[in-house]
């Protein structure tokens, strides 16, 4: 047995399911989320946003945080 993925949507997903019912093929549908973040996360992260931060250059690290 082999696996196929297909990401679509719109009438090109209802066409692909009518022809699989067709030939007799088995076949599951997943839903992708829309938000692949923890919301938790983001929130945490955009609270931050105004707060006091250190640039660091990458070419010269122990300079920049000192």
């Amino acid at each position: 047995m082999e696996t196929i993925i297909i990401e679509t949507e719109g009438p090109n997903l209802e066409k692909i399911k009518a022809f699989l019912n067709e030939m007799n093929i088995s076949f599951k549908t997943k839903t992708k989320k829309e938000k692949p973040y923890n919301p938790e996360f983001v929130a945490k992260i955009l609270a931050t946003k105004d707060e006091k931060s250190t640039r660091v250059n990458p070419r010269n690290v122990w300079e920049s945080i000192i």
